[in-house]
């Protein structure tokens, strides 16, 4: 690898966090803890009633607040609505592939991905495929290819043939949200808790807000569910510090069964599309082509990804810039030597044909001088 295709690597790996940042919507930098995670995140367990009851206390006790049973009713309907929370648990493994569309006022681009979920001891593995356009960094403008996995305690990215491990917030990113089953699943083992926030109408349906607050304080959403089917219509949340604060929206659409590959007989509910905004304006689409439940992935795909690492690249990046250095250190030696004279050949003086001098003004022509007259008495051609 040279030092150009070096230049270019960093500059994928960089466009890689920044991707992570840019087609992640629901993430935000400030919400999320500085160091890393200091475990590997645990499936929750749903506790006995009576374990449930002794929390309640302890929270009474303490003074700890408790969500509104209003909004967990709200909360439990959506669930039973996509198919109820212990069919969702039931969830070994889950592959999505979809469709990221990025929308500026210039421009749009569209990023291919595919995600794949798997439950492996109460730790949650994760590996993404990214496929964007080349934006000019591949020889013949060829799509550029990210993969980034994490087993439930490492975690890896690999662009153009290096791997790096994925770190502090920018692994904090790639892990965040993301559930096999659903987030109203573990919300109150997450530290959410629920509360109604009114009513609103989305999409020209009638629906109950439910507001989330997390136990920190750091983080409030909004949650729309449609008061017909009680499926979630729309998220709402707000990002960065004053005076720049953005408003974020998700609006969910096109619910659809999706049936489990090793039973028919099971299915869950969940849209194929999404749309986010914001400020009002529409930001990134998700169109989802292909959902697949329980279908036995491998748990070798979570590995690190085979690749150089990223040391290795950066140690060739630094042999190759000495290099170029060295050779620019001796070009410059060459040039200050002292040469032989026949390499500097004096000029030779050029011929004096080379310069010729004007030529003279033409002489007029001379007129022919007339014959005298013969003399009288005399006779031409005597013999």
């Amino acid at each position: 690898m040279n030092a150009g295709s070096i230049t270019k690597w960093l500059a994928v790996a960089a466009l890689s966090a920044l991707c992570l940042l840019t087609f992640n919507p629901g993430v935000s930098a400030q919400d999320s803890p500085a160091q890393d995670p200091p475990a590997p995140a645990k499936e929750a367990k749903v506790a006995p009633a009576a374990d449930d009851a002794a929390a309640g206390e302890v929270d009474d006790i303490l003074g700890l607040p408790t969500s509104e049973p209003e909004a967990v009713a709200v909360i439990d309907r959506y669930l039973e609505s996509v198919g109820g929370k212990e069919r969702l648990k039931s969830i070994q493994d889950r592959v999505e592939r979809f469709r990221n569309k990025k929308i500026e006022p210039t421009n749009e681009t569209i990023m291919k991905m595919s995600r794949f979920l798997k439950r492996n001891d109460g730790a949650l593995m994760i590996r993404e495929e990214w496929q964007l356009p080349g934006l000019g960094l591949t020889k013949n403008n060829e799509p550029l290819n990210f993969v980034q996995v994490y087993d439930g305690e490492k975690a890896f990215v690999k662009a153009m043939g290096a791997v790096s491990p994925l770190a502090g917030k920018t692994l904090i990113v790639f892990v965040w949200d993301k559930h096999i089953d659903d987030f109203f699943c573990t919300f109150s083992d997450n530290g959410y808790i629920a509360k109604m926030a009114g009513t609103d109408t989305v999409q020209g349906k009638s629906c109950k807000i439910v507001e989330l607050n997390s136990f920190a304080g750091n983080q409030r959403m909004l949650f729309a569910f449609n008061d017909e089917d009680g499926l979630l219509l729309r998220k709402t949340w707000q990002e960065g510090q004053p005076p720049a604060v953005i408003t974020k929206e998700v609006f969910y659409e096109d619910y659809t069964r999706i049936r489990f590959s090793d039973d028919r007989n099971q299915w869950i509910q969940t849209p194929i599309a999404k749309k986010i905004f914001e400020d009002g304006e529409l930001s990134l689409e998700v169109n989802f082509d292909e959902i697949t439940l329980n279908g036995g992935v491998s748990s070798n795909i979570f590995g690190r990804p085979d690749g150089r690492s990223f040391e290795e690249v950066r140690r060739e990046r630094e042999a190759a810039r000495a290099k170029e250095a060295e050779g620019g250190a001796e070009g410059e030696a060459k040039d200050g030597e002292k040469k032989p004279v026949w390499e500097k050949p004096k000029p030779k003086p050029k011929p004096v044909w080379e310069k010729p001098k004007p030529k003279p003004a033409p002489k007029p022509d001379q007129k022919p001088t007339p014959a005298p007259a013969p003399a009288e008495g005399s006779k031409e051609g005597g013999r």
